[in-house]
C-alpha cells in the first residue's frame, strides 16, 4: 500500500516502469474527495499541543476552550493550519495531483468514495470500494 504516492505525473510515470520489474502492479488507487471548503475547515480548526494532543475547534473541542486537557498547556495553530497556506496547498493539489486521478482512471482503477460525513460511513465506504479489488 502506498499513501500519498505518487503524488505527481513525473513519479506516477516512474513507478510504472519500476513496477513489472518487481512482479508489481496497481491494483486499485483509492480517491477520497472531499470538497476544498471541507478541507479548508478541518484544517484551520486543528489546534495542537505541546504535549502531542490534537483538538479540534468543531469536531474535537477541548474542555476549556484554548487549554489541553491533558497536560493543561495553552493550544496553538500550526503555521501551516492557515486558510492561505491550506489554499496554496490545494492549489497545488490540483494542479500536481488532480492529473493522477484522470491518469489512473483512464487505467480503470480508481475507486472514489466521498470523504464527507462521519469517520465509520466513510470507513464502511471505503471498505467497500476495497472489497471490490
Amino acid at each position: 500500500m502506498l499513501d500519498g504516492f505518487p503524488r505527481t505525473m513525473p513519479q506516477a510515470e516512474a513507478l510504472d516502469k519500476i513496477l513489472p520489474a518487481l512482479g508489481q502492479k496497481i491494483d486499485v488507487v483509492l480517491n477520497i474527495d472531499v470538497p476544498d471548503a471541507e478541507l479548508v475547515k478541518r484544517v484551520t480548526g486543528r489546534r495542537m499541543c505541546k504535549c502531542g494532543a490534537t483538538y479540534h475547534e468543531l469536531f474535537n473541542k477541548p474542555k476549556v476552550a484554548g487549554k489541553c486537557d491533558a497536560c493543561g498547556g495553552d493550544l496553538y495553530q500550526r503555521a501551516d493550519d492557515t486558510e492561505e497556506t491550506v489554499k496554496e496547498r490545494l492549489t497545488a493539489y490540483h494542479a500536481q495531483t488532480q492529473p493522477l486521478i484522470d491518469y489512473y482512471n483512464k487505467r480503470g482503477i480508481v475507486a472514489t468514495v466521498l470523504g464527507v460525513g462521519d469517520i465509520k460511513t466513510i470507513f464502511g465506504e471505503v471498505v467497500k470500494a476495497l472489497d471490490k479489488v
